[in-house]
């Protein structure tokens, strides 16, 4: 698939956003579907914030969405053409001592998974 000029625009805005950007980068770090609570308490970021910069990044088709019950998770879009590979590749250049703090809250909130699941809801006390 080739981007239009005006979708590779997109997808560059869309990155333009150091919080975008981090969240791309957690949800390739956890290599699995992330609950928005997740990412909302790996990256100490406020729920609004974090769901504004999750719609700009589905709306330039980087994210995927899925709800399940009261919980909505999302990952990264597949790559399906050389544009997206490349995309990938630079953000997965960036490595943990990068965003240390990043790595460390998504570590430890994947550890309170049950079943490869989120079950606990936001732990975050940002509002």
């Amino acid at each position: 698939m080739k981007y239009l000029v005006e979708q590779l625009i997109d997808i560059l805005k869309a990155l333009s956003d150091k919080t975008r950007l981090r969240i791309m980068w957690v949800l390739q770090r956890a290599q699995s579907e992330l609950c928005v609570c997740e990412i909302i308490d790996a990256l100490e970021e406020n729920q609004y914030n974090v769901s504004r910069h999750l719609k700009i990044l589905k709306y330039s088709g980087l994210v995927q969405e899925r709800k399940q019950g009261r919980f909505v998770y999302y990952s990264l879009s597949k790559a399906g053409d050389k544009a997206h590979k490349i995309i990938l590749e630079l953000i997965s250049s960036i490595d943990k001592e990068t965003l240390p703090s990043d790595a460390k809250r998504l570590a430890k909130r994947l550890s309170m998974r049950k079943n490869d699941k989120c079950v606990i809801g936001m732990q975050n006390k940002k509002s």
